[in-house]
């Protein structure tokens, strides 16, 4: 009976640690002032981002959101090319209105593949370059970025449980 009740209670301390590893939803925002020297700076700086601990492995799309605030109503010279890792994710054009207190906002679908790529280091990077006249008279100036995702992380005690026991496939990601 007590050889019964070990078994029983690995088996669910297994079971416990696969689950904790299994699934883990990812949202986080960040938000950047893209006019750090007020309004006596002329032109808007580009933004960076650098979301972390993010899950390596994807199980499906995701969404990066993308909201501002500040000169951006003049679409041909006003907008914010959208870049994560070195990839354009396309040209924005809010078109709101100027120093007015409105959010621009605007999403992104990003694919479960551009996911995984981005994130095998723990982190993914995204840069919201500003357009040419952009410039920092109003008074609220930021740039705000949400990645949200559903995903998993490798787990150091399953991954050796199940190398121990030669269970999975040890090669793919």
């Amino acid at each position: 009976m007590k050889k019964k009740a070990i078994i029983l209670v690995g088996i669910l301390i297994i079971s416990s640690i696969f689950m904790i590893s299994a699934g883990a939803n990812y949202s986080q925002t960040i938000s950047q002032n893209q006019c750090p020297g007020g309004t006596i700076q002329s032109y808007a700086n580009d933004t960076e981002f650098v979301f972390t601990d993010v899950p390596k492995r994807s199980v499906g799309d995701g969404t990066l959101t993308v909201s501002v605030l500040g000169d951006y109503s003049y679409p041909p010279s006003e907008y914010i090319d959208v870049v994560v890792e070195g990839t354009p994710l396309g040209r924005w054009a809010p078109a709101t209105c100027d120093c007015c207190g409105t959010v621009g906002e605007t999403t992104f679908t990003v694919t479960r593949e551009q996911l995984r790529d981005w994130a095998k280091d723990g982190k993914i990077e995204v840069t919201l370059v500003q357009g040419g006249e952009v410039n920092c008279f109003c008074s609220t100036n930021i740039n705000i970025v949400t990645l949200e995702y559903e995903g998993t992380n490798k787990s150091l005690p399953m991954d050796w449980i199940m190398k121990k026991f030669g269970l999975g496939n040890k090669d793919k990601e």
